[in-house]
């Protein structure tokens, strides 16, 4: 059986000053290097700009200053789709070779990674309405991205990790968007979820959940195959490391993916790193994603 192989999305491109889409040049070396190394579900590296820019910068109701975004308004659905056009551009270079997902950042991360101005309609950062209408620009998103032909959607809540989240508005704001597309959606959620993996399960419409396994193995300790199942999820495990500049020795990315397949079942699972790979050298990306689809590949065979 083969195991999946995907990235979590940023990809360290950089951008070819001069030309007329610099950025096209960095998506396309951040596309080629997920082909070479044999990934099968790839991204278009998001490299135009950071997690949080990508929305604030074009969702009327938002305003960047500088490094600093802002809630000004209420926030709206765009008007004209700002995602599609790279996912387009991708799709159409990579032909049959890859399958693409799009991806959004989650309502939560968005709202707890800027301020809310003196303007904002909003009262604070427990207002239900806020997180509502940030789910409902980003579930319009989602819904363009499913029509460009995107063959998954990832929605990123780092936050949920670090911040004492509102469980409850967290849960209808991704389900808003989750159940707004037929394809399959990813919860990529980093850090330690000790804590919050339970509640994690619950969350209708996301068909895998996906965390961070290399750097933290105590998060195998509140996963199982019978949670899995019983809310018919599977398990993103990412089994290389984004936050250290070097590449992993390749016995100890198969002991995580052989622990995760003793654990959960080889068709519970999807493999992918930690996290983004945009804070390392280049070489050393591509090395850590050449190694990762080594592994899953000699998993699979291991489990025929």
């Amino acid at each position: 059986m083969k195991l999946l192989t995907t990235v979590i999305g940023s990809y360290p491109a950089k951008p070819k000053e001069g030309d007329v889409d610099p950025f096209l040049h960095a998506i396309k070396i951040a596309v080629d290097d997920q082909l070479e190394a044999g990934v099968d579900l790839i991204s278009d590296g998001q490299t135009r700009y950071d997690m949080i820019r990508y929305f604030t910068l074009h969702l009327p109701g938002f305003e960047v200053k500088g490094e600093k975004s802002y809630i000004i308004n209420r926030i709206l659905p765009s008007e004209e789709p700002f995602l599609i056009n790279d996912i387009k551009w991708v799709k159409s270079y990579v032909g049959e070779k890859a399958k693409v997902k799009g991806i959004l950042t989650g309502p939560i991360t968005l709202v707890f990674s800027t301020s809310i101005g003196k303007t904002s309609p909003y009262s604070g950062y427990r207002d239900e309405k806020l997180y509502m209408d940030v789910a409902e620009a980003l579930a319009v998103e989602a819904e363009r991205l499913e029509k460009a032909g995107v063959d998954a959607i990832q929605i990123d809540e780092p936050m949920y990790s670090v911040t004492p989240f509102p469980t409850d508005l967290a849960k209808k704001a991704v389900e808003r968007i989750a159940l707004s597309v037929k394809v399959p959606v990813t919860l990529h959620v980093c850090g330690n979820i000790k804590k919050i993996f339970n509640t994690l399960l619950d969350f209708e419409g996301v068909n895998i959940l996906s965390h961070a396994f290399a750097a933290y193995p105590e998060n195998f300790e509140v996963v199982s195959r019978a949670r899995l199942e019983d809310h018919g999820k599977k398990l993103g495990v990412g089994c290389v490391r984004t936050d250290v500049n070097r590449v992993e020795d390749f016995g100890h990315i198969l002991r995580i993916l052989r622990k995760a397949v003793v654990k959960l079942g080889i068709e519970n699972i999807v493999v992918h790193p930690d996290c983004g790979l945009r804070i390392l050298d280049r070489e050393v990306a591509k090395e850590k994603l050449k190694l990762m689809v080594k592994a899953a590949r000699r998993i699979a065979e291991e489990e025929l």
